[in-house]
């Protein structure tokens, strides 16, 4: 734990967020607590955050918990999962279809973990361990979990990944978004698209983000940032800068090689938006694209 700093502060009735900035990965994370029911957590992060998602427990005086929400079973979302599993085996780890099987076995997806990040990721980020079948709670579009006084809502959201969904509070119009509605790389900078090979799909992406925008949400809940206090604007800026980023990949894509793009489309993301991404970020997303792009013939 020593160089991880950490805040906690309760950003809705009864919704609780833990922000951790973690120096050896270069990234915050955001984990949400729901203090009511049996506790629900969502979006554990990788299972290196379990020390200090235990310690908020304790201090929320949450002793078991009855869901465990990844947005998605990506390493810096979903990571944790097994380990929590093991910690509260009453609880039910809730996914849709696609990133059930990744959970349950999750050698392809600790395999694909190791190509991107390296065969020493598990120093870092943690260990991916299985969650147990019977406490994963396969779970379909548009359906809700009732806890005590508040409904939370399964939105499918596959445009950054298959197994991607978004959670949607109807008490407090608070909308978990992942990465589906973008990311917000620097402070102060507006949302821009999250693309991830090879499931990536700009259009469904798109598409995504309109369906969450009529849910009418108050307040957005960023899984590596804040909270955005002003959804629609945000909504439609990740919209529109999703298509801007993609025409730009898509039309350097006709005279410059992969290296060349991404180097150059940093520096324009850099320009146009004040954001600045990590070298790692920006590669993925811009593969993303081009993964994309080749599979609809476009490059």
């Amino acid at each position: 734990m020593q160089g991880i700093m950490t805040h906690v502060d309760e950003v809705a009735e009864g919704t609780y967020r833990l922000e951790m900035w973690m120096p050896k990965l270069h990234d915050t994370f955001s984990v949400y607590f729901i203090k009511e029911g049996g506790g629900v957590l969502i979006e554990p992060g990788p299972a290196a955050l379990v020390p200090a998602i235990q310690a908020v427990l304790k201090d929320l005086g949450l002793t078991s918990l009855e869901y465990i929400i990844p947005t998605h079973v990506h390493l810096d979302h979903a990571g944790a999962l097994g380990k929590l599993a093991q910690l509260f085996p009453q609880a039910k780890v809730v996914v849709n279809p696609q990133g059930a099987r990744h959970i349950i076995d999750p050698s392809r997806l600790i395999q694909s973990t190791r190509m991107a990040f390296g065969e020493g990721f598990e120093t870092a980020y943690g260990t991916i361990l299985p969650v147990p079948e019977p406490q994963a709670k396969i779970i379909q579009d548009e359906e809700r979990l009732s806890v005590d006084s508040r409904q939370l809502m399964i939105i499918h959201t596959p445009g950054h990944a298959p197994h991607h969904i978004a959670i949607f509070d109807t008490k407090i119009k608070g909308l978990f978004c992942g990465e589906a509605l973008g990311l917000i790389f620097s402070a102060g900078s507006p949302p821009l698209p999250a693309a991830a090979v090879p499931s990536f799909d700009a259009e469904v992406y798109l598409s995504n983000m309109e369906r969450l925008r009529e849910l009418q949400p108050k307040l957005l809940f960023y899984s590596h940032g804040g909270i955005g206090n002003d959804p629609d604007r945000l909504i439609s800026s990740a919209i529109e800068n999703t298509k801007i980023v993609g025409d730009a990949i898509l039309s350097a894509l006709k005279t410059e090689t992969e290296e060349a793009v991404i180097r150059n489309v940093g520096d324009y993301v850099w320009d146009r938006f004040g954001a600045r991404l990590e070298e790692f970020q920006l590669a993925a997303n811009v593969r993303g694209f081009i993964h994309y792009f080749k599979k609809k013939g476009l490059v």
